[in-house]
């Protein structure tokens, strides 16, 4: 998908997580603090090099990711981001769409003590049927 933007603007992209999130991501763009909303954002800027931070402001940052982008001479390419999976952990971020990262880590630390759960219940099931 690509997203119209004025010659002296730069767009972001902050891509939503499935599971929802009550933060919304902050970027600090050559010093200056910009709210984001989760989606795209058109801001102005005036033609430069510009170096762009997005984080995910809670009781510390997190999902820290930074990139330069450069409208000197032509329209700047849309900067995509997405926060991780876990409050910790640095987000992704490019030209191009990108994926959450962190998954795996997601997965380990809801999965595992499931699996842990499920494991026990079993057994225990196992070990009352044969003393039964």
């Amino acid at each position: 998908m690509t997203y119209a933007q004025p010659s002296s603007s730069l767009t972001i992209v902050t891509k939503q997580p499935t599971f929802g999130a009550w933060i919304r991501p902050s970027a600090v763009i050559n010093g200056q603090q910009v709210p984001l909303t989760w989606g795209a954002n058109i801001i102005g800027a005036a033609p430069g090099v510009h170096n762009i931070a997005i984080h995910m402001p809670w009781m510390w940052r997190f999902g820290q990711a930074e990139i330069t982008v450069d409208n000197r001479y032509a329209p700047a390419p849309p900067v995509y981001y997405a926060m991780p999976w876990v409050n910790f952990g640095p987000g992704a971020i490019g030209f191009a769409p990108v994926k959450s990262p962190r998954l795996g880590v997601f997965l380990a630390v809801f999965l595992t003590p499931l699996a842990l759960i499920t494991l026990c219940c079993l057994g225990s099931a196992l070990f009352s049927n044969h003393n039964g």
